[in-house]
């Protein structure tokens, strides 16, 4: 273990090296063994509640001094026509300065900001499975935590402004997990996770006149289950997996891989926020499910499939 000085100047904390460059790459791959991985995921599930926290208090400083700055300001005219000194600008001038120490510092915490799907969903989804992983084999991994950033833009366009003066929508999408869990019988699940990002600006005029600008977010998510059988000749009852559908999130079907006939379950939600991406996820539970449901739908021996 080795000590590792957090993103902003925040307290020193001791990370592995392989969470170290996973929080500097904001990404992990390669195979694991469950147990490190488990680790891992904790280590990282630390730093990001800490950053998180230690940039908050940066924002809430940083939006107090630039009050006490503006006040100021203001104070500073009345008070100068009255002492006729222009000493009484260097109050304002003081405030700006520790507000513009604490922005750089919530910046660069919200740079190294870790996407909070991970630990509100995967992590405890892999916690409830780990009886029915295969100990020997180790789980493949890949994952990326960087959230919404520009190399993931896959549309940026302007559109019918009206009532606005501007509307501008930009989508992220951004395939940020794959997961490959060998099972204790023999079968493979593979678990992916997408969300796509849309952020919608908006530049309108006030009841007063005055230019505003309003952004909002929404975080769409899916969730895919591939659950792929040991045996070649496993066969599948497709009216048990359907019926089990919600058919306003859900949407199953069979698919061809690896030389064998799998199960793939997908799931939605939408989530809404205001200013910021939206930091709710998918429920850890509803993930588990997925697999659970597809488990229910493999023909047992002997069964003729639907």
């Amino acid at each position: 273990m080795t000590e590792t000085k957090q993103a902003g100047g925040a307290a020193r904390v001791e990370f592995s090296p392989e969470a170290q460059a996973a929080i500097a790459a904001r990404e992990i791959s390669g195979s694991w063994e469950l147990r490190k991985l488990q680790k891992l995921l904790g280590e990282l599930s630390h730093f990001d509640e800490v950053n998180q926290a230690a940039g908050d208090r940066a924002k809430t400083r940083m939006i107090i001094f630039i009050v006490v700055a503006v006040v100021g300001l203001f104070a500073a005219f009345f008070a100068a026509a009255v002492l006729e000194s222009g000493l009484v600008f260097l109050l304002p001038l003081a405030a700006a300065a520790p507000a513009i120490y604490f922005g750089r510092i919530w910046s660069r915490h919200k740079k190294a900001d870790l996407i909070d799907d991970f630990r509100v969903c995967l992590r405890p989804g892999l916690k409830d499975l780990a009886h029915d992983l295969d100990p020997e084999k180790k789980i493949r991994v890949r994952m990326d935590l960087a959230g919404p950033v520009d190399r993931k833009k896959s549309i940026q366009q302007e559109l019918p402004p009206f009532p606005y003066l501007k509307l501008t929508e930009t989508v992220f999408e951004d395939p940020w997990c794959e997961v490959r869990l060998p099972l204790v019988d023999g079968s493979t699940a593979v678990l992916e996770f997408t969300i796509w990002w849309r952020k919608l600006e908006r530049k309108y005029r006030g009841s007063r006149g005055k230019t505003k600008f309003k952004t909002k977010w929404k975080k769409e998510c899916r969730a895919a289950a591939t659950l792929l059988p040991a045996a070649v000749t496993a066969r599948w009852d497709e009216n048990t997996l359907r019926s089990r559908l919600d058919p306003q999130r859900e949407r199953a079907k069979l698919v061809e891989k690896e030389g064998v006939t799998g199960a793939r379950l997908e799931r939605f939600w939408v989530f809404k926020g205001a200013s910021s991406p939206p930091t709710a996820a998918p429920d850890a539970r509803d993930v588990v499910g997925m697999l659970l449901r597809l488990y229910g739908a493999m023909a047992k021996s002997g069964e003729v499939a639907s």
